[in-house]
């Protein structure tokens, strides 16, 4: 079997200097890796927005 990569966005075989099968792969991954990123940071916030609020609830009991 001769080496090669699995394309990180729909898995199919590439060559092993290849990182993505076509532009279109790319594009999708990249688009996807965006929005996972954007909702990390949005429950980050919303669990940092929630400590915040109770350390300060009783702090000031």
């Amino acid at each position: 079997m001769e080496k090669h990569r699995h394309c990180l966005n729909c898995g199919i075989s590439i060559p092993p200097e290849e990182t993505f099968c076509s532009e279109r792969c790319k594009d999708e991954y990249v688009k996807k890796r965006k929005k996972i990123i954007r909702s990390q940071q949005i429950i980050f916030f919303i669990v940092f927005a929630i400590l915040a609020i109770y350390i300060g609830i009783n702090i000031f009991k």
